[in-house]
């Protein structure tokens, strides 16, 4: 089983190498094309978390009065939320948008001979990272004026390198049986949305007392936490948390790797 991991993740990696440009030309094309039409374009990777964090914050900052947990570097819950919402947009858009990829290019699957299809849920996660980008600095711009940019900021692209890869193996395996079991969308819809709320994003984790440890099981929280420990409290990289993100990613893009290859001869026979 290792040796065939291995013999994947090579594979898979030459592919991805031979088909650079090809990848990169694809992923301007699905950030256009998710836009195009839109009378805001990408404004919208700005205006979604800002109204997440309008509606949330008030209801859970006003209304229960929630507050950041000491340690993170402010007494803002609005900037503690939003170091929070901002990482899990991107990564439930870029998860859910993964299970389609093969599905919505199915043209692509059955009649381009010899098309690498593992490609597409990489070209998926590098489009959402453009997409994310934007507003990650934005995200940066309003710490700078409320709080501060913290000299550890750039550390964010370490975690955020982790859970792109976790989520390419996702993609892998999602959108692979999303061609079997046209279920996928509407499970992997409320399993996103379980995910959210066992996510220390709208509140703090030490509300959890003893079962935080099965909230540190979640790969995110580990992500939401660097985002906010080095944007807000300008601390240096948690190496267990980066070993956590990192044996998760690879173990994630091991399995999704391998099911995705073992079910990509159906795919132009069932699309």
């Amino acid at each position: 089983m290792i040796r065939e991991n291995i013999l994947v993740g090579i594979d898979f990696t030459r592919k991805l190498f031979r088909s650079r440009y090809m990848l990169r030309m694809m992923a301007v094309r699905e950030l256009k094309s998710t836009y195009v039409g839109s009378a805001f374009g990408v404004a919208w990777a700005v205006i979604s978390p800002l109204f997440q964090l309008l509606i949330y914050g008030i209801i859970f900052g006003v209304f229960f009065n929630a507050r950041p947990a000491p340690g993170y570097g402010t007494d803002s819950y609005m900037l503690y939320l939003l170091c929070g919402l901002v990482p899990w947009l991107f990564f439930s858009q870029t998860v859910s948008a993964t299970s389609r990829s093969v599905s919505n290019n199915f043209s692509l699957v059955k009649k381009a001979v010899g098309f690498p299809s593992e490609i597409l849920p990489v070209v998926t996660v590098i489009s959402n990272l453009l997409s994310h980008a934007i507003s990650l600095v934005i995200l940066m711009v309003i710490i700078h004026f409320m709080h501060g940019l913290q000299p550890a900021s750039p550390l964010v692209f370490v975690y955020l390198l982790f859970i792109s890869l976790f989520a390419v193996g996702l993609g892998w395996a999602l959108s692979g049986a999303a061609v079997f079991l046209r279920d996928i969308e509407q499970v992997l819809s409320l399993a996103l949305m379980g995910w959210f709320f066992f996510t220390p994003i709208l509140y703090s984790p030490e509300m959890a007392g003893p079962y935080k440890p099965i909230l540190m099981i979640n790969p995110l929280y580990h992500m939401v936490d660097g985002y906010r420990m080095a944007l807000l409290a300008g601390q240096p990289i948690h190496w267990g948390q980066v070993a956590y993100l990192g044996g998760v990613a690879l173990a994630a893009l091991a399995v999704g790797g391998v099911s995705f290859r073992k079910m990509k001869p159906w795919f132009a026979e069932l699309l």
